[in-house]
């Protein structure tokens, strides 16, 4: 019985990455369609063509995860502050905070003179390229133009390598990041319509399709270029993961 039903999930998934590589390859077609700046009506169809995609990988990549991986960023702020301590981060008086509306932020416990200096950061602890580069992933970023030009890419991909290991140096800071930012690019259609009247309702939608883009783009390298390190980006590159 437990084999007919590890069979049947088998079936199941294999039919589901499949539907998944179908999306995806939509998202490349439509994102490689050149928009014309100033014709927001054109730009909104398009973008909601796209959007109506994206929302049925998130679905299909949802049903993946097996497992609630969430962390409660909360119950982690203290080992992070050790963290930061014990690798020679030094600040006083001041905490990390719940802000209502805004989430969490750095709060001054006094007044400070102004110039003064309220923390210092040592390198060590600042995730960079050079990280990137000195990992498993550097073979990847040496073979891919995109990585090679776009080192923002380059740490996101990093952070999701960091992300699934549990011995990572980097898992205290991980582990306080939060599960979603208040950018348009968590917008949904109708909050995005909002902006409409607004100058940066098109730099917008340029900026959701960009990141759907390189979603779909570095979806595809990780699902078929044969290293190791992108084995391991399988399961935990997706599109709420990479945003």
């Amino acid at each position: 019985m437990g084999r007919k039903d590890g069979k049947q999930n088998n079936k199941y998934l294999q039919q589901k990455r499949k539907e998944l590589l179908t999306l995806i390859n939509k998202v490349l077609k439509l994102t490689s369609v050149f928009q014309t700046p100033g014709n927001a009506l054109k730009s909104w169809d398009h973008h909601l063509e796209i959007d109506s995609i994206i929302r049925e990988i998130i679905n299909i990549e949802t049903s993946f995860d097996s497992k609630d991986n969430k962390t409660n960023r909360y119950t982690n702020l203290k080992k992070y502050v050790n963290w930061l301590h014990e690798n020679g981060a030094q600040f006083e008086d001041v905490e990390i905070s719940d802000f209502e509306g805004f989430d969490l932020g750095l709060k001054a416990m006094k007044d400070f003179p102004e110039d003064s200096l309220i923390l210092t950061v040592p390198s060590k602890i600042m995730m960079s390229e050079k990280d990137a580069l000195e990992s498993e992933l550097s073979l990847f970023m040496n073979l891919d133009p995109i990585l090679k030009n776009m080192p923002n890419i380059t740490l996101a991909l990093f952070l999701l390598l960091e992300k699934r290991k549990e011995d990572s140096f980097w898992k205290p800071y991980i582990d306080i990041l939060p599960d979603k930012y208040n950018t348009v690019l968590y917008f949904t259609s109708t909050e995005l319509a909002e902006i409409k009247p607004s100058p940066v309702f098109e730099s917008s939608l340029k900026l959701y399709r960009s990141i759907a883009r390189q979603y779909a783009y570095f979806y595809s390298k990780i699902h078929t270029m044969n290293l190791p390190v992108l084995k391991k980006l399988q399961d935990i590159f997706t599109y709420n993961n990479y945003r």
